[in-house]
């Protein structure tokens, strides 16, 4: 008879077969692209889950990681950040530590957990724009129950989670993040070697997590396609489980194949501003590494009149401002801004893509396809900094 350990191992495969066949079920598109990108989410999901659960969830002995690369996203993340995470106790003392000369921004959140295991709760958040910071460019942010002064992130009984999201602006030359962090009770000592249950108990949550990720995230992916009307977007505005600084809008695209969606703004007063574009189904973020899927306030071409016009499209439109929809008739565009001032609402024309010139001002580049390939080699070499 299999022990705690092999019993949750069963479980966890009996969970992913029965999530592969739910895959193909109606609502989940079953064509030879569709079930192959489907079968990698979830091998992706299940790479994601188990590192969190089994290799970083234990309080005690707290490990800073890296998640939503390329190859592990889930909940549509933002190419321009950087993104840590960490298990922490609340009534523990925890110090971060780490060198932010020359960041432009970084987020710290102690939260419930994730919420598509419908853990909402954001319970204390600090910018390091907020912070005092060290004239050698040294941070040190202490979290624990006690209220303290100075760089103090006050834990909350419910918070179960360190978040740090850093912004890259210029993702070739800004720095990328690196923190570490201790508990003060506990450092120096190491990790004890897992239990049978120990072990049967992470991978009983990794499939939670998992199974609740794979259905949340395609549900609220679908109640936006079937709920909003397509191709216009929503106003800026804080959800649920959201950090309370950032305001997001968003909306679908539906293009033909020769259709282009031309959306205008005024250039926002913001801190940090950008536009990326998700998959329905998966809701991740596309090939983001490889692929124009993202454009933010340094990245984009704002013309002489102050506005911002980028382009959805399946083909190139040859503007700077592009967003690949990877051949896509329909997609989800979402927008944020942080530490706004000012909070544009977006409109939007949809066009054949001939007429894409039209509505644009004659200074608007235009850009050649020897540039843009120059302009995505530039952004891939720019993305593995964060992983290599």
């Amino acid at each position: 008879m299999a022990d705690a350990a092999g019993r949750g191992w069963e479980r966890w495969t009996s969970s992913l077969a029965a999530l592969s066949e739910r895959l193909s079920a109606a609502g989940y598109p079953t064509d030879d692209r569709g079930r192959a990108e489907g079968i990698r989410h979830l091998a992706r999901q299940a790479n994601l889950a188990l590192e969190g659960e089994l290799e970083h969830s234990d309080p005690r002995h707290p490990k800073l990681h890296r998640y939503e690369l390329p190859w592990s996203q889930w909940g549509a993340p933002n190419p321009d950040n950087v993104y840590l995470r960490c298990a922490i106790d609340p009534a523990a003392t925890y110090v971060v530590r780490g060198d932010v000369a020359g960041v432009h921004e970084v987020l710290f959140s102690l939260v419930e957990g994730d919420m598509h295991l419908d853990e909402n709760g954001v319970f204390a958040e600090v910018a390091l724009s907020d912070l005092d910071v060290g004239p050698d460019g040294r941070l040190e942010l202490v979290i624990g129950p006690d209220a303290g002064d100075g760089n103090h992130l006050t834990s909350h009984p419910q918070a179960r989670l360190l978040l740090i999201r850093g912004y890259l602006y210029d993702w070739s030359t800004e720095p990328v993040i690196s923190f570490t962090i201790e508990r003060d009770d506990t450092a120096g000592e190491p990790s004890p070697p897992p239990t049978a249950d120990d072990v049967a108990a992470a991978l009983d949550r990794a499939t939670r997590w998992v199974e609740r990720s794979i259905d949340h995230w395609a549900a609220y992916a679908a109640a936006s396609r079937d709920l909003l009307e397509h191709n216009t977007f929503t106003p800026p505005n804080t959800p649920p489980g959201g950090a309370p600084s950032i305001a997001y809008g968003g909306g679908c695209w539906d293009l033909g194949p020769d259709e282009a969606l031309v959306i205008e703004h005024e250039r926002p007063r913001a801190h940090y501003w950008n536009w990326s574009i998700h998959q329905l189904h998966w809701f991740d973020s596309g090939a983001w590494d490889e692929r124009l899927m993202s454009c933010n306030g340094h990245q984009a071409h704002v013309d002489e009149d102050g506005r911002v016009r980028i382009v959805i499209a399946h083909a190139d439109p040859g503007v700077p401002n592009w967003l690949d929809t990877e051949d896509r008739p329909m997609g989800m565009a979402v927008y944020r801004y942080v530490g706004a001032e000012t909070k544009p609402v977006p409109t939007a024309t949809r066009v054949p893509l001939a007429d894409v010139r039209r509505l644009v001002p004659a200074s608007h580049p235009v850009v050649e396809p020897a540039a843009r390939r120059r302009q995505l080699a530039e952004r891939f070499r720019a993305a593995q900094r964060r992983w290599s």
